[in-house]
């Protein structure tokens, strides 16, 4: 009976142990729980780190596109200041735009730097996150929840990324484009003398022989800012230097979309109408054209030596808000910062040649009384409606040829267009992109560059 009653007792006072080691063990599962849960939330706010820095690194390699920075001689200029400023400008609004756990990333100038400065290819570095890294505070650290139990309140996270703007001139790779406006222009740069070329009245090229651009530097002595002529009041079928052909740019598999509300609506197809060249003008074709591509003047690009009076004068300044929507003459498109009567245009005799010189290269571009998203803007604008791309072919358009080669493209900032000149349409250059090796092709992979550029935007590390 005693044995009996010594093991009631040895159980009576082990009843206990069980709870002890249930809620110890409870604490251990919970704080397992807690950091896991914590870990979670720190591997999302990582990839939301990771996203912002992506979002904020394309935008500004996509400003450095859009304001003429990725011509090869800007980073040796005195304007790279300024295609740092307006980088920094869009990669700042992007980024922080991209939340991380609710929060804004709180982008700085201090969190973006420029690996590359050489204008030709250049890049962007850009930070993001939350919390102190790097010796910097970026802003409120991330919240832990149960971690506080161990004295652990915030963490921080960030990441990194890099990108580039890439300038396919002198290179082998095949590069497309897309959200080209219907016009065609020949290789012939009119303010380069040069007697040896195809080209007519004595111009020189925009793109030699080897694929190089021939003039990569500042007008006068180079193209980049240089007055341009895209559609001559009269252009009677002619290629002569800046002047151009019309093109019906396939529509197969889609027709022209984002389109402005003033664009022409096209529903079909359709092919050689004038409402399919001005939507073309207007809306994005997204289907794109290939360095180094032979096209057909009659299938694929059906061209027309046709003056296009109506179509291109109503396409342009649609596409451009240069008047209201009901046609009131408001001179309302973006301009140039640092000229004038930006809807005065140079005598007909003159042509491109009576445009102001562009104050600095590349321009400010603000945003006019008529811009949609900003109208009354009173900073630099990275991304216009007036800057547009098209495609350029080697030689000149003989009689009964029907295809062209393409050698490259142009990046234009379209100025205004004139109905009292019969549509004449004025720009300035900002970019040229040569195919290299005078456009053949090459058995690289085509890279098909971001909306109405040439110039691919690309991330290149994380």
């Amino acid at each position: 009976m005693t044995a009996a009653k010594r093991s009631t007792t040895e159980r009576f006072n082990e009843s206990g142990v069980s709870i002890i080691i249930i809620a110890v063990s409870l604490v251990f599962v919970l704080g397992i729980a807690g950091l896991g849960l914590d870990l979670a939330s720190l591997y999302v706010g990582r990839s939301q780190a990771q996203r912002a820095a992506d979002a904020a690194a394309l935008a500004g390699a996509q400003a450095f596109v859009a304001g003429g920075c990725a011509t090869g001689s800007t980073g040796t200029s005195a304007n790279w200041g300024y295609c740092t400023a307006i980088a920094t400008q869009r990669a700042e609004s992007v980024g922080n735009r991209n939340l991380i756990q609710g929060a804004s990333p709180a982008i700085k100038d201090s969190d973006i730097s420029f690996p590359d400065t050489s204008g030709t290819d250049p890049q962007i570095r850009v930070v993001a996150g939350r919390g102190t890294y790097d010796g910097l505070d970026h802003g409120n650290a991330m919240p832990t929840f149960f971690m506080k139990i161990f004295g652990v309140m915030t963490a921080s996270v960030s990441a990194t990324a890099t990108a580039e703007a890439f300038n396919p001139s002198g290179t082998q790779q095949t590069i497309g484009a897309t959200c080209l406006k219907p016009w065609i222009f020949p290789n012939c740069d009119q303010f380069n003398p040069d007697t040896n070329s195809d080209c007519k009245n004595g111009a020189g090229y925009f793109i030699n022989t080897d694929g190089k651009v021939a003039r990569p530097v500042d007008y006068p002595e180079g193209a980049l800012g240089e007055p341009f002529l895209i559609k001559p009041g009269n252009p009677s079928g002619t290629a002569s230097p800046g002047q151009f052909y019309a093109a019906y740019l396939s529509t197969t598999g889609a027709i022209p979309t984002d389109c402005p509300s003033c664009a022409s609506t096209v529903t079909t197809g359709g092919t050689g109408s004038g409402a399919l060249y001005r939507a073309n003008i207007e809306c994005c074709n997204a289907n794109p054209i290939y360095c180094g591509e032979t096209l057909d003047l009659e299938t694929t690009l059906q061209s027309t030596p046709g003056d296009m009076v109506g179509p291109t004068y109503e396409g342009v300044n649609c596409l451009i808000h240069e008047d209201q929507i009901d046609g009131t003459a408001t001179c309302g498109q973006d301009y140039v910062q640092g000229l004038t009567d930006n809807c005065k245009d140079p005598p007909p005799a003159q042509g491109a040649a009576g445009l102001p010189a562009l104050p600095q290269i590349p321009p400010l571009i603000m945003p006019g009384a008529n811009n949609p998203l900003d109208p009354n803007g009173t900073s630099p604008i990275s991304n216009s409606d007036s800057v547009i791309t098209a495609p350029i072919y080697n030689g000149v358009i003989q009689p009964g040829q029907n295809t062209i080669h393409v050698a490259g493209f142009l990046q234009l900032f379209l100025r205004d267009t004139s109905q009292a000149q019969q549509g004449s349409t004025y720009a300035y250059v900002l970019n040229i992109s040569s195919c290299g090796g005078g456009g053949s092709p090459n058995p690289g992979g085509p890279v098909t560059a971001s909306y109405g550029t040439s110039i691919p935007v690309r991330l290149i590390s994380q």
